[in-house]
């Protein structure tokens, strides 16, 4: 983790017990996680104590690339007020959950690969037509068009011309795209 974690209590006595299971279950989340890069933990309680018992809120905040993940969970009823430390677990419990669809979604996530820019020269051309073919530098000949040049300067292109260009894969083959006239 890039950052210290941050454990916070709000109307809740500080206890080094819990202190202990929070930092034992931020560990958790870091093998889990991989790139966690920060978290923030914090415990309250309500200001006034209920006649049945109290209610203790755990909210998380787990840093991650991309958006971060937030997750509160309450523990407010039956024979579980009182215990901090089972708002704690159900906290972490669900941030785990969490953490695993973030981490698939992103996952998920695609870089775009853009071709190398290759350079060659204008080997045969039909001007009227709008296309020709550019021998690439590797000896290769590769079609282009027209549409595949990045300025609006096919007066310019001429047998013997030196450009750049990427090459794409199409349905009918390889051809130029990004087509610019080399300096």
């Amino acid at each position: 983790m890039q950052t210290e974690p941050i454990i916070s209590y709000r109307n809740v006595d500080s206890s080094p017990a819990v202190s202990a299971i929070v930092e034992k279950r931020i560990a958790g989340l870091e093998r889990l996680g991989g790139r966690l890069t920060g978290c923030e933990v914090v415990i309250e309680a309500p200001q006034k104590r209920k006649v049945q018992g109290r209610v203790f809120r755990v909210h998380l905040k787990l840093h991650v690339p991309g958006p971060d993940v937030a997750v509160s969970r309450t523990v407010s009823h039956g024979s579980a007020t009182d215990n901090v430390v089972l708002a704690v677990n159900r906290a972490f419990s669900a941030a785990e959950k969490a953490l695993k669809r973030h981490k698939k979604t992103m996952g998920r996530v695609e870089v775009k690969h853009h071709p190398p820019v290759l350079h060659g020269e204008v080997s045969q051309l039909e001007a009227e037509l709008g296309y020709g073919y550019i021998r690439a530098d590797d000896g290769r000949e590769v079609y282009f068009q027209r549409d595949g040049l990045t300025a609006n300067n096919w007066d310019q292109i001429d047998t013997g011309t030196r450009v750049r260009f990427r090459e794409m894969e199409g349905d009918k083959g390889a051809f130029a795209a990004a087509v610019t006239i080399a300096d």
